[in-house]
């Protein structure tokens, strides 16, 4: 209408924000500037907020509001102690109210937190566009965090194998990845991981040639690890509710020695060199650790055997119904089982990855003139 205006376009968290060296507040359905001693008010209250760690700032939620079945389980299993809503206080997941802070919320079975989720992937290829697929193996897991932790664990497991060796008295393992090195990195990324980064969740990618962790939020202290010596890097936690409930768990230690443990756990992998040392590396706003391929572009020996990476394997029911129609007709094609499981091609192909790993079927002969045979 011939008038002037100013139109301002602005995206973050870094409020209250300015107009002509005037701040303003959103009042009922009108804006008003603050005045000397609400802006004052409103900074006391910001830095007190962001000087507490996020899993120890209140929310809405109540400890009757929320299930914690799968907490308490594992509490059960790992160290034999059956909780009590009074060890929720006791552990700071609560006030003496029952009011949950987030790291209460994000141990419980719902955990609403939504940034609160581990993405993992098992890449075809050396990276996200090298191979025959987009991707042979993915999954989401969005429970809480303690069930975070083991199914992305599992996931990893599940998608690496093992050589052994054979040697005059005794044989030899070498996995893809040291057990304790991929639960230590697995740990870290969920206790130390930013939460208040909103949009982003803890990212494990699968290459052939190495494991990749992601998690938002770079070092705590601001530093770059890149620039760090791991034996000088202090044990300075993000989460420190979080980190307590992992290490009360014996999950982990209190010393700071992560990353430290990561190296040594690859480091005692038989045929270990230093071309397969962890690497870590972080930005302001995020951090990576990537472990090698123990048997990445080696040669396997006459007495070099590969095996699944656990000890044992148990087939799914999908796996199962697979093994039954390969048995049924070993010349069965991939589109044919997917149809009548009515499932996706790329499931298939994942859950029979899996059995030939186990070493449960075998691909005998060609792609389109072989058939399969059920061990």
């Amino acid at each position: 209408d011939g008038k002037r205006c100013i139109h301002i376009t602005f995206d973050g968290n870094d409020t209250p924000y300015f107009a002509f060296q005037k701040a303003y507040i959103r009042v009922a359905d009108e804006n008003r500037q603050m005045s000397k001693d609400e802006l004052e008010s409103f900074f006391i209250k910001k830095n007190a907020k962001k000087s507490m760690a996020f899993d120890t700032l209140p929310t809405k939620y109540k400890v009757t509001d929320l299930m914690f079945i799968n907490f308490n389980a594992y509490f059960k299993r790992d160290k034999g102690l059956l909780l009590t809503e009074t060890d929720y206080e006791s552990f700071g997941l609560c006030d003496e109210n029952g009011q949950l802070n987030n790291a209460g919320i994000m141990f419980s079975d719902q955990c609403p937190l939504l940034q609160s989720r581990i993405f993992c992937t098992r890449w075809d290829g050396l990276d996200k566009a090298g191979g025959l697929d987009d991707a042979a193996d993915d999954a989401e897991y969005e429970e809480d965090l303690l069930t975070q932790l083991s199914n992305a664990h599992k996931f990893v497991m599940s998608n690496s194998k093992t050589r052994w060796k054979k040697m005059s008295d005794h044989r030899v393992n070498r996995p893809d990845y040291a057990d304790r090195a991929v639960f230590e990195a697995l740990c870290n990324a969920l206790m130390h991981r930013d939460y208040r980064i909103t949009g982003s969740e803890i990212h494990v990618d699968i290459f052939d040639d190495r494991l990749e962790i992601y998690s938002p939020g770079g070092m705590p202290d601001g530093s770059i690890i890149q620039e760090r010596t791991i034996e000088t890097v202090p044990s300075k936690r993000r989460n420190t509710i979080i980190a307590e409930i992992f290490h009360r768990l014996d999950y982990v230690e209190r010393r700071g020695s992560g990353l430290k443990k990561i190296r040594d756990a690859t480091a005692a992998i038989y045929g270990y060199t230093d071309d397969y040392a962890p690497s870590y590396r972080s930005e302001y706003d995020e951090f990576h650790v990537i472990l090698r391929n123990m048997n990445y572009g080696r040669t396997i020996g006459e007495a070099d055997i590969t095996r699944n990476f656990t000890t044992s394997f148990t087939t799914n029911d999908t796996q199962s119904r697979i093994i039954t129609l390969m048995a049924e007709n070993p010349s069965i094609t991939i589109a044919s089982i997917a149809g009548k499981l009515d499932l996706t091609d790329r499931s298939i192909k994942s859950n029979i990855r899996m059995l030939k790993e186990a070493g449960i079927v075998e691909r005998v002969g060609a792609t389109k003139n072989g058939h399969w045979e059920v061990r």
